[in-house]
Protein backbone atom coordinates (compact mmCIF):
# COMPACT_ATOMS: atom_id res chain seq x y z
CA UNK A 1 0.00 0.00 0.00
CA UNK A 2 1.23 3.49 -0.87
CA UNK A 3 0.30 6.90 0.48
CA UNK A 4 0.58 9.97 -1.74
CA UNK A 5 0.24 13.40 -0.10
CA UNK A 6 -1.80 15.74 -2.28
CA UNK A 7 -1.94 18.50 0.32
CA UNK A 8 -1.43 18.88 4.06
CA UNK A 9 -1.79 22.53 5.08
CA UNK A 10 -3.94 23.17 8.10
CA UNK A 11 -6.92 25.52 7.73
CA UNK A 12 -5.92 27.35 4.53
CA UNK A 13 -3.77 26.73 1.43
CA UNK A 14 -0.64 28.62 0.48
CA UNK A 15 1.24 28.77 -2.82
CA UNK A 16 2.06 25.21 -3.86
CA UNK A 17 0.58 23.79 -0.65
CA UNK A 18 -3.04 22.59 -0.81
CA UNK A 19 -4.98 21.70 2.30
CA UNK A 20 -5.87 18.14 3.36
CA UNK A 21 -5.88 15.44 0.71
CA UNK A 22 -4.31 12.02 0.35
CA UNK A 23 -4.33 9.19 -2.17
CA UNK A 24 -4.02 5.63 -0.89
CA UNK A 25 -3.29 2.94 -3.47
CA UNK A 26 -2.91 -0.82 -3.39
CA UNK A 27 -2.57 -2.88 -6.56
CA UNK A 28 -5.11 -1.26 -8.92
CA UNK A 29 -7.31 0.24 -6.17
CA UNK A 30 -7.21 3.96 -5.39
CA UNK A 31 -8.93 5.80 -2.53
CA UNK A 32 -8.96 9.62 -2.36
CA UNK A 33 -9.08 10.61 1.30
CA UNK A 34 -10.18 14.22 1.95
CA UNK A 35 -10.72 16.65 -0.90
CA UNK A 36 -9.27 19.88 0.48
CA UNK A 37 -8.65 23.02 -1.54
CA UNK A 38 -6.07 22.47 -4.28
CA UNK A 39 -6.06 18.68 -4.04
CA UNK A 40 -8.09 18.09 -7.22
CA UNK A 41 -5.33 19.60 -9.36
CA UNK A 42 -2.71 17.64 -7.40
CA UNK A 43 -4.64 14.42 -8.05
CA UNK A 44 -4.87 15.25 -11.77
CA UNK A 45 -1.07 15.21 -11.90
CA UNK A 46 -1.09 11.58 -10.74
CA UNK A 47 -4.13 10.08 -12.45
CA UNK A 48 -7.50 10.64 -14.05
CA UNK A 49 -9.78 11.53 -11.10
CA UNK A 50 -12.61 9.58 -12.76
CA UNK A 51 -10.63 6.42 -12.05
CA UNK A 52 -10.62 6.67 -8.25
CA UNK A 53 -12.41 3.73 -6.66
CA UNK A 54 -13.75 5.54 -3.59
CA UNK A 55 -13.75 8.95 -1.91
CA UNK A 56 -13.65 9.71 1.80
CA UNK A 57 -14.60 13.19 3.01
CA UNK A 58 -13.80 13.30 6.72
CA UNK A 59 -15.98 16.33 7.44
CA UNK A 60 -17.65 19.36 5.96
CA UNK A 61 -15.03 22.03 6.75
CA UNK A 62 -13.72 23.55 3.49
CA UNK A 63 -10.07 22.65 4.03
CA UNK A 64 -11.14 18.99 3.89
CA UNK A 65 -14.00 19.04 1.40
CA UNK A 66 -14.14 21.94 -1.03
CA UNK A 67 -12.56 20.19 -4.04
CA UNK A 68 -15.44 17.72 -4.09
CA UNK A 69 -17.13 20.45 -6.12
CA UNK A 70 -14.40 20.40 -8.77
CA UNK A 71 -14.61 16.63 -8.91
CA UNK A 72 -18.39 16.73 -9.29
CA UNK A 73 -18.22 19.06 -12.29
CA UNK A 74 -15.38 17.06 -13.83
CA UNK A 75 -17.32 13.81 -13.51
CA UNK A 76 -20.57 15.27 -14.77
CA UNK A 77 -19.28 17.33 -17.68
CA UNK A 78 -15.78 16.02 -18.32
CA UNK A 79 -14.70 12.41 -17.89
CA UNK A 80 -17.70 10.34 -16.81
CA UNK A 81 -16.88 7.25 -14.69
CA UNK A 82 -18.41 3.93 -15.69
CA UNK A 83 -20.45 3.97 -12.46
CA UNK A 84 -21.05 6.41 -9.60
CA UNK A 85 -18.01 6.58 -7.31
CA UNK A 86 -18.59 5.37 -3.72
CA UNK A 87 -18.51 8.31 -1.31
CA UNK A 88 -18.01 7.93 2.45
CA UNK A 89 -18.85 11.02 4.52
CA UNK A 90 -20.47 11.86 7.88
CA UNK A 91 -24.19 12.45 8.15
CA UNK A 92 -25.39 15.62 6.49
CA UNK A 93 -22.34 16.19 4.29
CA UNK A 94 -23.82 14.75 1.09
CA UNK A 95 -27.00 16.81 1.58
CA UNK A 96 -24.94 19.96 2.01
CA UNK A 97 -22.96 19.21 -1.13
CA UNK A 98 -26.17 18.70 -3.11
CA UNK A 99 -27.69 21.97 -1.85
CA UNK A 100 -24.52 23.97 -2.52
CA UNK A 101 -24.28 22.62 -6.06
CA UNK A 102 -28.04 22.76 -6.68
CA UNK A 103 -27.38 19.29 -8.04
CA UNK A 104 -30.63 17.51 -7.19
CA UNK A 105 -30.69 13.98 -8.56
CA UNK A 106 -27.61 14.66 -10.69
CA UNK A 107 -25.42 14.07 -7.63
CA UNK A 108 -26.33 10.39 -7.71
CA UNK A 109 -25.10 10.20 -11.31
CA UNK A 110 -21.51 10.67 -10.14
CA UNK A 111 -21.42 9.77 -6.42
CA UNK A 112 -22.82 6.76 -4.59
CA UNK A 113 -23.06 7.58 -0.85
CA UNK A 114 -22.14 4.60 1.32
CA UNK A 115 -23.10 3.77 4.93
CA UNK A 116 -20.42 4.30 7.55
CA UNK A 117 -19.74 0.68 8.38
CA UNK A 118 -16.80 -1.63 7.80
CA UNK A 119 -16.40 -1.73 4.02
CA UNK A 120 -14.24 -3.16 1.27
CA UNK A 121 -12.98 -1.16 -1.69
CA UNK A 122 -11.30 -3.76 -3.86
CA UNK A 123 -8.70 -5.42 -1.60
CA UNK A 124 -8.66 -2.44 0.80
CA UNK A 125 -10.74 -2.58 3.98
CA UNK A 126 -12.09 0.57 5.63
CA UNK A 127 -13.01 0.95 9.29
CA UNK A 128 -14.30 4.23 10.66
CA UNK A 129 -14.17 6.04 13.99
CA UNK A 130 -15.46 9.37 15.28
CA UNK A 131 -13.13 12.29 15.81
CA UNK A 132 -13.36 14.85 18.60
CA UNK A 133 -14.38 17.85 16.48
CA UNK A 134 -17.24 20.41 16.51
CA UNK A 135 -18.88 18.85 13.43
CA UNK A 136 -19.36 15.12 12.66
CA UNK A 137 -15.90 13.94 11.56
CA UNK A 138 -14.60 10.58 10.44
CA UNK A 139 -11.37 8.88 11.35
CA UNK A 140 -10.44 5.92 9.17
CA UNK A 141 -8.26 2.84 9.27
CA UNK A 142 -7.33 1.43 5.87
CA UNK A 143 -5.86 -2.05 5.61
CA UNK A 144 -4.57 -3.97 2.61
CA UNK A 145 -2.84 -7.30 3.00
CA UNK A 146 -0.91 -7.09 6.24
CA UNK A 147 -0.38 -3.31 6.13
CA UNK A 148 -2.44 -0.55 7.75
CA UNK A 149 -2.70 3.24 7.67
CA UNK A 150 -4.83 5.29 10.07
CA UNK A 151 -5.94 8.89 9.49
CA UNK A 152 -7.00 11.07 12.43
CA UNK A 153 -8.71 13.82 10.41
CA UNK A 154 -9.27 16.89 12.63
CA UNK A 155 -9.58 15.90 16.26
CA UNK A 156 -8.94 16.77 19.85
CA UNK A 157 -7.79 14.24 22.42
CA UNK A 158 -11.31 13.02 23.18
CA UNK A 159 -11.63 10.44 20.40
CA UNK A 160 -10.84 6.72 20.40
CA UNK A 161 -7.94 7.23 18.00
CA UNK A 162 -5.58 5.16 20.16
CA UNK A 163 -7.91 2.18 19.77
CA UNK A 164 -8.45 2.69 16.03
CA UNK A 165 -4.70 3.11 15.41
CA UNK A 166 -3.53 0.24 17.64
CA UNK A 167 -0.59 -1.53 16.01
CA UNK A 168 -0.90 0.35 12.71
CA UNK A 169 2.09 0.65 10.41
CA UNK A 170 1.45 4.36 9.80
CA UNK A 171 -0.55 6.96 11.71
CA UNK A 172 -1.35 10.11 9.74
CA UNK A 173 -2.22 12.49 12.56
CA UNK A 174 -3.12 16.13 12.62
CA UNK A 175 -0.77 18.37 14.61
CA UNK A 176 -2.25 21.82 14.16
CA UNK A 177 -0.38 23.42 17.07
CA UNK A 178 3.00 23.38 18.79
CA UNK A 179 4.13 23.64 22.39
CA UNK A 180 1.48 24.34 24.99
CA UNK A 181 -0.29 26.96 22.86
CA UNK A 182 -3.62 25.35 22.00
CA UNK A 183 -6.26 27.98 21.19
CA UNK A 184 -8.74 25.39 19.87
CA UNK A 185 -9.45 22.25 21.95
CA UNK A 186 -10.66 20.16 19.01
CA UNK A 187 -7.22 19.91 17.41
CA UNK A 188 -3.94 18.30 18.47
CA UNK A 189 -0.52 19.65 19.28
CA UNK A 190 2.53 17.83 17.94
CA UNK A 191 3.19 16.49 21.44
CA UNK A 192 -0.36 15.12 21.71
CA UNK A 193 -0.04 13.46 18.30
CA UNK A 194 3.22 11.86 19.42
CA UNK A 195 1.64 10.64 22.64
CA UNK A 196 -1.25 9.02 20.74
CA UNK A 197 1.21 7.32 18.38
CA UNK A 198 3.20 6.02 21.36
CA UNK A 199 0.16 4.65 23.18
CA UNK A 200 -1.20 3.07 19.98
CA UNK A 201 2.13 1.36 19.31
CA UNK A 202 2.35 2.46 15.66
CA UNK A 203 5.53 2.10 13.60
CA UNK A 204 5.55 5.50 11.90
CA UNK A 205 3.95 8.88 12.62
CA UNK A 206 3.27 11.38 9.85
CA UNK A 207 2.18 14.80 11.08
CA UNK A 208 -0.29 16.75 8.96
CA UNK A 209 -2.59 19.78 9.17
CA UNK A 210 0.15 22.01 10.61
CA UNK A 211 -0.68 25.70 10.51
CA UNK A 212 1.32 27.14 7.59
CA UNK A 213 3.08 29.57 9.93
CA UNK A 214 4.71 26.80 11.98
CA UNK A 215 8.23 25.40 11.66
CA UNK A 216 7.73 21.72 10.75
CA UNK A 217 11.10 20.76 12.24
CA UNK A 218 9.91 21.91 15.66
CA UNK A 219 6.75 19.84 15.29
CA UNK A 220 8.85 16.77 14.46
CA UNK A 221 11.05 17.33 17.51
CA UNK A 222 8.07 17.75 19.84
CA UNK A 223 6.30 14.63 18.55
CA UNK A 224 9.47 12.52 18.52
CA UNK A 225 10.24 13.42 22.13
CA UNK A 226 7.20 11.44 23.32
CA UNK A 227 6.75 8.95 20.47
CA UNK A 228 10.27 7.62 20.13
CA UNK A 229 9.73 6.27 16.62
CA UNK A 230 9.98 7.51 13.05
CA UNK A 231 8.32 10.93 12.62
CA UNK A 232 7.92 12.99 9.46
CA UNK A 233 5.74 15.86 8.25
CA UNK A 234 3.36 15.45 5.33
CA UNK A 235 4.09 17.69 2.34
CA UNK A 236 2.75 17.80 -1.22
CA UNK A 237 4.37 15.16 -3.40
CA UNK A 238 5.47 12.97 -0.51
CA UNK A 239 5.11 9.28 -1.34
CA UNK A 240 5.28 6.74 1.47
CA UNK A 241 5.30 2.95 1.19
CA UNK A 242 3.06 1.80 4.02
Amino acid sequence: MQLWVLGANGTYPTAGHPTAGFLLTHAETRVWMDTGSGTFNALCELMDPAEVDAIIVSHVHPDHSVDIFSLYHYLRFGSTPPAPIPLFAPEGVVDRIAVYLDAGSHLEEVFAPRPLEDSMVGPMSLRFGRADHPVPTLQVRVEAGSRSCVYSADTGTGSDLVVLAAGANTLLAEATFQGSDKPAPHHLTATEAGDIAHRAGVERLILTHLLPSLDPHQSIEEAAAVFGGDVMVAAPGLEVLI
